[in-house]
């Protein structure tokens, strides 16, 4: 009896504590749209203390309550794409803006979509792509074309890993295969700024190897037949030192 009492008295304490969380959260969720006033004024004054370099090239969106916090979105003028957020939750103000600003996440991840999307269009073929640096790592030139840019797989921004079919694992068959490679994506205005290429022995698939950081002025230069070579052989020589390429063996 006093076992059934206890459970019971538990019970009504777990449901009496879930009716007040609840109660709060609806609270909370009724009274948010009466705060955005207040909030706006405060995300304002963090904006101006913390963004002055950059006030004339964003605007501020209006600050809404979305998934128990307030937030707004600072975008650029020059790109909507290009944005970062704030938040203020509990009374405490955050930010985005080292990762999708300075860094360019927003941006990056906008102009890797297009890249991946005209790629696929233009070779009816699917590429692992992945952004060189962070935006501030680039020149201001370049950062620049990065953020309007409406042809980003022109800009030498990205690499683009591929696996290479070979008819033969050898030295000639091999260059010559990715230097064809090279050719169709330049002649589409693709221009990745390195390659990774994977290539498989066609009579063992166990055997394949990773070439890392080629570029296509590399691939064009009459120093590649040798730069294959080396690797085929398993070098590991000055040759591809000069040119910061690496491989592996997988498998």
């Amino acid at each position: 009896m006093k076992e059934r009492n206890k459970l019971t008295l538990q019970m009504s304490l777990l449901f009496l504590v879930v009716l007040v969380v609840f109660g709060v959260i609806i609270v909370n969720e009724k009274l948010s749209p009466l705060k955005i006033p207040k909030v706006t004024e405060k995300l304002n004054v963090y904006i101006n203390d913390n963004y002055k370099d950059i006030l004339n090239n964003v605007e501020m969106q209006e600050v809404e309550y979305k998934e128990m916090k307030y937030q707004t979105k600072l975008v650029s003028k020059e790109n909507e794409n290009y944005y970062f957020y704030i938040y203020y939750e509990n009374k405490k103000i955050t930010d985005t803006y080292k990762k999708d600003y300075v860094e360019g996440q927003s941006i990056l991840n906008y102009q890797k979509d297009k890249i991946i999307e005209h790629i696929k269009k233009k070779t009816k073929s699917n590429y692992t792509i992945t952004m060189s640096r962070t935006l501030d790592k680039y020149t201001d030139s370049l950062k620049e074309k990065i953020i309007t840019s409406n042809k980003p797989e022109s800009l030498k921004i990205y690499n683009l890993e591929a696996n290479i079919t070979v008819s033969k694992f050898d030295t000639n068959h091999i260059t010559k295969t990715i230097k064809a490679f090279n050719d169709n994506l330049t002649s589409k205005s693709i221009n990745p700024k390195t390659y990774t290429l994977i290539v498989t022995n066609p009579d063992n698939e166990d055997i394949a190897v990773k070439i890392n950081n080629l570029t296509s002025d590399t691939i064009e230069n009459d120093d590649f037949i040798n730069i294959i070579n080396d690797i085929i052989n398993k070098k590991k020589s000055n040759l591809l030192s000069n040119y910061d390429i690496d491989y592996e063996y997988l498998n």
